[in-house]
């Protein structure tokens, strides 16, 4: 008898039942909750377009809550990632799409050497969901950590000494968490407003004046990417932030 490749128990097949109906659950539950999680990450941002070869295309907002953002982006490339396992099309296809389209093909995944990998991938962006729908108390999620990739929620304890430490047991400095937040956010095209900007960076560790980001439009370190709809220029995060660590 062998075992299963992903809980290792003794099954007569590649993946056990148990394993195969948790990875259905896992997939169901991340195509149903993608329209709440859009919700918490979107309710408090502005979203901007941007007119490209394929006609208008959303453009990351700067949210105040980057978790649920974040893991927005992480589970529409997990389900590119299905898709792209399977030979399957996804580029005219949201999350929700692919995600179903991948439930409907899992005999095909079960039998993939790395099925294992992406069962603990779906396991783990469900829990992370869970987590958006009910934050620890008192809490506020800072980015992931570095080592193993889990949310890191802080305390004011932790905000206040600059140190936390993760459940997979590694000691990290909470500005420098902060800052990984923002270059993940940066290279994946948010932009916004100078004062939307230095609000945005001010809890992540970076303090940056808005007058600081005019000047530096004014001397043409910077160059607004739009105006928005009240006539500010926006700007890219990424160009304010190679501006503020050159």
């Amino acid at each position: 008898m062998n075992v299963c490749q992903h809980c290792r128990k003794p099954t007569n097949q590649p993946v056990c039942k148990d394993c195969i109906k948790q990875f259905r659950d896992d997939l169901h539950s991340l195509a149903n909750g993608l329209p709440a999680l859009r919700s918490i990450a979107a309710k408090k941002a502005r979203i901007m377009t941007k007119q490209s070869g394929d006609g208008i295309k959303t453009i990351a907002p700067i949210p105040l809550n980057i978790g649920a953002w974040q893991l927005l982006e992480d589970i529409r490339k997990y389900a590119m990632s299905l898709m792209i396992a399977l030979h399957l099309p996804y580029r005219r296809f949201d999350a929700e799409m692919m995600l179903k389209g991948a439930m409907n093909q899992i005999p095909l995944l079960v039998s993939r050497p790395d099925i294992a990998q992406i069962m603990d991938l779906s396991h783990q962006a469900v829990h992370k969901m869970l987590k958006q729908f009910t934050p620890p108390p008192d809490k506020t999620m800072i980015g992931s950590c570095p080592e193993c990739g889990a949310d890191l929620w802080c305390d004011d304890t932790d905000l206040e000494s600059g140190w936390t430490v993760c459940g997979c047991g590694a000691t990290l400095k909470v500005r420098d968490v902060q800052q990984l937040r923002v270059l993940r956010l940066a290279s994946c095209g948010a932009r916004g407003t100078a004062a939307e900007l230095c609000r945005f960076l001010k809890p992540c560790g970076v303090t940056i004046r808005r007058k600081t980001i005019s000047e530096w439009k004014r001397r043409g370190v910077i160059t607004p990417v739009t105006i928005d709809q009240e006539g500010y220029p926006v700007y890219l995060m990424w160009d304010v932030w190679q501006a503020f660590t050159r």
